[in-house]
């Protein structure tokens, strides 16, 4: 048959319309009817939990997602095409809380996870109560403005840049003593763990450490306290019970363990 005859060029028009069909389909699949097929077929964290989906799984939103004690509102998400055709599925997602929120892209690839353009605006008590197994006041707000983190499968994190802000920090019990501003950088460290340097902004609570995580859990964090001249008794005193001081006033701090 040649290549030019009437019969190829039907077969032709009939194959670029079951592609374009089929391209349909995916791109107006329900988040519903994604969500109930993945959750029948256990593919789906047994402690995740959606409610009110609507939209595709290209372009939708979720009124509300739990995560054992974590809970975003307002999740969305938008889901671009063209990176696919590089083994990519990137997706910007945009998530809220009353009073606060954030949004970044995630990138998938078959070796590794690329997170970008972190932004987020997060009480800090909301973050205490979903990580904390212990009963503690916290006050403030953690700010994050991370313009990468990339993790390969293999090699770990290889690239991280971004800060982390602990802002108006108070933390304690039966009540939150002030602790002032905290900022943590972060980066990539060549044997693969993340790396997030902390520092004080000359409040009642003197801090410098750096913290270690490595993407399979465990994580490290070495260095020292003090409370200063304007910080309230109580602070010196919850200190107290970390150890004892150094030379210069500072209590070594020397922790480890695993996520």
């Amino acid at each position: 048959m040649s290549l030019k005859s009437p019969n190829f060029k039907i077969w032709h028009y009939i194959l670029a319309g079951l592609i374009a069909y089929l391209a349909f389909l995916l791109a107006t699949l329900p988040a519903t009817l994604a969500h109930d097929v993945a959750r029948d077929r256990g593919w789906l964290p047994p402690d995740l939990a959606v409610e009110g989906l609507s939209g595709s799984v290209w372009s939708g939103e979720a009124q509300q997602l739990r995560w054992d004690a974590l809970a975003f509102q307002g999740l969305a998400w938008q889901v671009s095409p063209w990176p696919l055709l590089r083994g990519e599925l990137r997706t910007h997602i945009q998530f809220a809380r009353p009073g606060s929120g954030g949004s970044a892209q995630l990138g998938l690839r078959p070796n590794g996870i690329r997170l970008e353009n972190l932004r987020a605006d997060l009480p800090a008590a909301y973050l205490a109560d979903a990580f904390l197994d212990f009963p503690v006041i916290v006050e403030g707000r953690i700010l994050a403005d991370v313009p990468v983190v990339h993790i390969h499968h293999e090699a770990g994190f290889t690239r991280a840049e971004g800060t982390l802000g602990w802002l108006g920090a108070a933390s304690g019990l039966p009540q939150a003593i002030p602790l002032g501003d905290l900022r943590a950088e972060l980066s990539a460290d060549d044997d693969g763990w993340l790396r997030a340097v902390a520092r004080d902004h000359g409040g009642p609570l003197f801090l410098e450490a750096t913290a270690r995580l490595s993407p399979v859990g465990p994580w490290q964090i070495q260095g020292r306290l003090g409370a200063r001249e304007q910080a309230e008794p109580g602070l010196g005193q919850a200190l107290s019970l970390m150890g004892r001081e150094d030379s210069e006033g500072r209590i070594p701090l020397n922790l480890s363990g695993r996520l």
